[in-house]
């Protein structure tokens, strides 16, 4: 395993957010700690976050996402309009909508 510098960027619905944090990447996994367990699979488009309570899966390739209530294990699935998504070797960003909503994600991955 080794351990990344990253610098994450993100917009929810208007409220922008930037800040660093270090990570863990093996095998085209991210995974780091933001308030919640987050995921990022590089090699699939995949970026899951992990909570107490649910799971949220955004499927970037396939344009949807699961919500999973980690109680009932109940499943609700949408889909999402991914308007920007771009994937290279230290950098990823993605920018979809949710209804009439803008997300934007954008992570910086530096080794140390």
């Amino acid at each position: 395993m080794g351990k990344v510098n990253l610098k994450i960027k993100y917009c929810l619905e208007n409220k922008d957010y930037e800040y660093n944090i270090k990570g863990i990447y093996y095998n085209n996994i991210l995974k780091y700690y933001d308030n919640s367990k987050m995921i990022l699979d590089y090699e699939h488009n995949i970026l899951t976050r992990i909570t107490n309570n649910d799971e949220i899966s955004f499927n970037f390739l396939t344009k949807t996402c699961i919500i999973t209530d980690n109680k009932t294990k109940r499943k609700i699935n949408f889909d999402i309009e991914v308007l920007d998504l771009k994937n290279y070797d230290n950098y990823f960003l993605v920018i979809y909508k949710i209804d009439n909503n803008l997300y934007k994600i954008e992570i910086t991955k530096e080794s140390l």
